[in-house]
């Protein structure tokens, strides 16, 4: 397994896509008929970086809408297991699971142009941004999807889509249950900001990510992470109400999260309840 720094990743940028993730998605399903012969990028055995100016029917979590209008980032990074990877290439080292996705926005912080605002953090499980006046401003979102044929996992395709210069209005069906606004960097830092300025230190921050993830086979590894997500937790100490995906709900005080990448939930009776990660809607009450 190569280390991420010092493996340059193929690129392509398009004006314009319907989807970065469901189109790099295609095109390395479709490399899989060619073979290992013919490795015109992108190729299912290498990783490889899309990128837009704009999207039209962009994705999040749940199948929600993400808007993706000009002047923001839209990239996808399609990254292959160790099973199918080139030698020295950087591959997903061990099984898939929701703590990837902590991983991504705990080194997405990490980056200059946002490590200095301290309101930044990571909303468990996929966003970033912060809390004012009890809602979520959200600045960026992950989408991290399996590429599987006939039932193996060939890589992972994560979706990052940030708002630059624009803060979209959000629409009714992407709204739906959720309590927050968009927010752009721009609002927050002013000046004169270029999306394509970010799409390499965004990578890097993914590769990163990557790499801190492979190495949570050592459980001091991830011990060593559960400290350092502390102090970029959004959720941290929020009041929430959870619904579930059969539309129970719970009532509790986030608590960080476990080894698994799971949300810790504290109730009033004192119990913990861990929630897996992906499977609900958290909102402050």
């Amino acid at each position: 397994m190569a280390n991420s720094s010092k493996i340059p990743i193929r690129s392509r940028h398009l004006a314009t896509t319907h989807s970065t993730n469901s189109q790099l998605i295609d095109e390395i399903l479709a490399s899989v008929k060619n073979g290992e012969t013919d490795k015109n990028p992108p190729h299912f055995s290498q990783p490889f970086l899309l990128t837009a100016d704009s999207q039209t029917n962009g994705r999040g979590q749940h199948g929600r809408q993400w808007q993706s209008p000009l002047g923001n980032v839209s990239l996808s990074l399609y990254i292959p297991t160790r099973a199918f990877a080139d030698d020295n290439t950087i591959c997903l080292a061990q099984q898939l699971d929701g703590r990837l996705s902590l991983c991504v926005g705990y080194q997405l912080k990490q980056l200059p142009q946002l490590a200095d605002i301290n309101k930044i953090g990571v909303k468990w499980v996929n966003d970033l941004g912060f809390y004012e006046a009890n809602q979520f401003n959200k600045l960026a979102g992950i989408l991290i999807e399996p590429v599987t044929l006939e039932n193996q996992l060939l890589g992972v395709v994560i979706g990052l889509g940030m708002n630059i210069n624009s803060a979209p209005s959000l629409n009714p069906q992407t709204k739906t249950n959720l309590n927050y606004k968009a927010v752009s960097l721009q609002e927050l830092v002013g000046g004169n900001l270029h999306p394509q300025d970010y799409y390499a230190p965004i990578s890097q921050a993914i590769l990163q990510a990557i790499g801190q993830f492979n190495d949570f086979n050592d459980p001091s590894n991830m011990a060593e992470f559960l400290q350092s997500f502390h102090q970029v937790d959004s959720l941290w100490g929020k009041n929430l109400q959870i619904t579930l995906p059969n539309n129970d709900r719970i009532f509790g005080t986030a608590h960080g999260i476990d080894t698994n990448g799971c949300l810790q939930i504290l109730h009033a009776s004192g119990t913990m309840q861990a929630i897996w990660t992906g499977t609900n809607h958290s909102h402050r009450f």
